[in-house]
């Protein structure tokens, strides 16, 4: 992919589309498109985050792995989304999670943390976005955590699945969709059937689209 692609890419994601033309052409001519193939790490914990990753194609899982090699998914990022902000934003920052991509091809844009820092904290209204992706993340983490605590399987499979509602979705393999609702992959699989059966959701070859959004919901709120 070339220049005129990256600034393409950089004026859609959510992060710099309050930047003009100078800083867009700045970062994109730092910038480099990589390949990855499926399950290809991306960065793994303890790296430093010397490079702002914008997902231009495909997906990549980020999750932390503990011991006995559990692991929990702390999100999937698809085309426009930014890995790891907020240790790319600290100069001295190292990712504290590991970074997989997930589909095939994956094709991210990296851009130099210590140019991307630049222009961030010099543009006010990047610097406004920040704060706001920085804070959306924050909540969006504190209702994952309450989910996993609070909330049974079935109601962070249905959440899951409102979440993607708009449109058919291309759903992860069990096993990372297991990963990232804190369970195992029978029982994603289980519950996956069970709501097809009923004839909530649709789903053909791994894409699946809400058919009953009011049940789903029911189910996340306990009615």
């Amino acid at each position: 992919m070339s220049f005129p692609d990256a600034v393409a890419l950089l004026a859609l994601t959510p992060l710099f589309q309050g930047a003009g033309r100078e800083q867009l052409t700045a970062l994109a001519g730092r910038a480099r498109f990589r390949r990855y193939d499926t399950h290809d790490a991306v960065f793994r914990a303890g790296d430093a985050a010397d490079t702002l990753s914008v997902v231009a194609r495909g997906s990549v899982r980020v999750y932390r792995a503990g011991p006995g090699g559990r692991e929990f998914t702390l999100g999937i990022e698809g085309p426009r989304q930014m890995l790891d902000l907020a240790a790319v934003l600290d100069s001295a920052g190292r990712h504290t999670a590991h970074a997989h991509a997930l589909g095939e091809p994956t094709q991210l844009l990296s851009v130099p943390a210590d140019l991307a820092r630049h222009i961030i904290l010099h543009t006010p209204a990047l610097a406004g976005a920040v704060i706001t992706h920085l804070a959306r993340r924050e909540a969006d983490g504190q209702r994952r955590l309450d989910a996993l605590v609070f909330s049974g399987v079935g109601a962070r499979l249905a959440a899951y699945l409102l979440d993607h509602a708009g449109a058919p979705h291309a759903l992860p393999r069990n096993s990372e969709l297991a990963a990232l609702l804190g369970t195992v992959p029978e029982i994603v699989s289980r519950k996956l059937g069970e709501f097809y059966r009923l004839g909530w959701i649709d789903l053909a070859r791994r894409t699946v689209t809400v058919m009953n959004p009011a049940e789903l919901q029911r189910v996340v709120t306990g009615d």
